[in-house]
């Protein structure tokens, strides 16, 4: 995925005004997307508790749901302790390519990034993990930032406390977010996008059922 095409290609975000709370979960997005760094020193007891999860929650993921689903591809980063991860999912999704386009069904698959943050052991406060769409798909939900190309997975105080394994963060989270089996955020991060789905009687046409995981 070519991120630098991504930025070249971003639309306005589509949140209005006073969205206070879509505002405060895209800076948090933001600077943890901004924080990548390295992986604290493995000779400190945090630097090795972070590598430790890191490999742990990786091989837990490949060998066990990864084996059991078609549905998802991931590729980790080089490293024996990856932290970032480039998906597929093998799902239709709904784009929308402007302001005066109509809403299209798409085939699929959807391409996106996980990234999980080096310091989240030294550092407690915000997300842990940021996902990423591929901005040139267009893709369009309530959850997604079409302008940053950020999908939120949850409000904060939703998730688990601590750091989430990447096969809950898959299953749990990703998964039906990006099948639209989840789109009514309270604080939609895409307002048009939110109207669509809750409005439109066609806005699922082609979506449901959603296809078992596994």
């Amino acid at each position: 995925m070519n991120h630098e095409s991504q930025r070249e290609s971003a639309i306005p975000g589509p949140f209005g005004p006073g969205d206070a709370r879509a505002d405060a979960v895209l800076a948090h997005l933001q600077q943890l997307l901004q924080s990548a760094g390295e992986l604290p020193s493995e000779d400190t007891p945090l630097g090795r508790l972070a590598a430790e999860f890191f490999s742990n929650t990786w091989a837990t993921a490949a060998d066990g749901l990864l084996r059991r689903t078609n549905k998802i591809r991931l590729r980790p980063e080089r490293s024996p302790a990856p932290r970032a991860f480039e998906f597929e999912i093998d799902t239709p999704y709904k784009r929308k390519l402007g302001s005066d386009a109509s809403v299209e069904l798409m085939p699929g698959p959807v391409l996106g990034r996980i990234m999980y943050r080096a310091d989240l052991f030294e550092n407690l406060v915000g997300p842990t993990v940021l996902v990423m769409i591929d901005q040139s798909l267009r893709y369009f939900h309530p959850n997604y930032d079409r302008g940053r190309g950020v999908l939120c997975i949850g409000a904060e105080e939703d998730l688990p406390p601590g750091p989430l394994p990447l096969d809950n963060l898959i299953e749990n989270h990703l998964y039906p977010i990006i099948t639209y089996q989840n789109r009514r955020p309270s604080h939609p991060l895409d307002q048009e996008a939110a109207r669509f789905f809750a409005i439109d009687p066609t806005a699922m046409d082609g979506l449901e059922p959603a296809a078992p995981l596994y």
